[in-house]
């Protein structure tokens, strides 16, 4: 009995003290609705101008946004995953430079095979995002093929982590650039109305 009291108190205590920081605050939106374009590619979220879609890829929309010819969201979209597709073309390469270069039949090389195998996997299923930017297609359609594109940037790293070993340095950059611009892309695809 004494343990359901003391539970019962916890519990009362979180729920106010979650009432207090609301009240403090106000809701918290999480997830941003009614974006549009003004005429100068900003992204603006309900009167509030939020740079790009997603405040966690600031940068990398802010970069976007200034490029000529993206001025809507379906240019913002595109001109992500044109980067993205360019990124994991030369993480692909990059890949394959040190596959050639590990010695046969080690781990590292079926490591680097994985990770190849997972850059073209990506590469393809982002072109598979542009045919569907191209056809207007649904965005639940377009959310599953970025999302696909996200699942095959991990494949590289989960290959390390199942054979407890570390990419290079730059191997590692890399793989984690790749892994930055595919799920910002897969972010600014969430975030906009298309």
């Amino acid at each position: 009995m004494a343990r359901f009291v003391i539970i019962s108190v916890v519990v009362v205590a979180a729920f106010a003290a979650a009432a207090v920081v609301e009240a403090r605050v106000g809701p918290i939106d999480v997830a941003p609705t009614n974006l549009i374009t003004n005429p100068l590619g900003a992204i603006i979220d309900n009167g509030r101008k939020i740079t790009g879609a997603v405040a966690d890829n600031k940068k990398m929309c802010n970069t976007l946004r200034k490029l000529p010819g993206v001025s809507s969201p379906k240019e913002l979209l595109t001109a992500a995953v044109k980067l993205s597709m360019r990124k994991a073309k030369a993480a692909r390469a990059r890949f394959e430079a040190a596959a050639r270069a590990a010695e046969k039949g080690t781990p590292m090389e079926s490591i680097l095979d994985t990770c190849k195998e997972g850059y073209d996997n990506t590469v393809s299923a982002l072109q598979e995002v542009q045919r569907c930017i191209d056809a207007n297609d649904s965005k639940a359609s377009l959310i599953t093929k970025m999302s696909a594109a996200t699942t095959f940037t991990g494949d590289c790293g989960n290959a390390y982590e199942e054979r407890e070993l570390e990419p290079s340095l730059a191997l590692k950059a890399t793989k984690n650039n790749v892994n930055r611009v595919v799920t910002g892309a897969l972010a600014i695809a969430a975030k906009l109305k298309l």
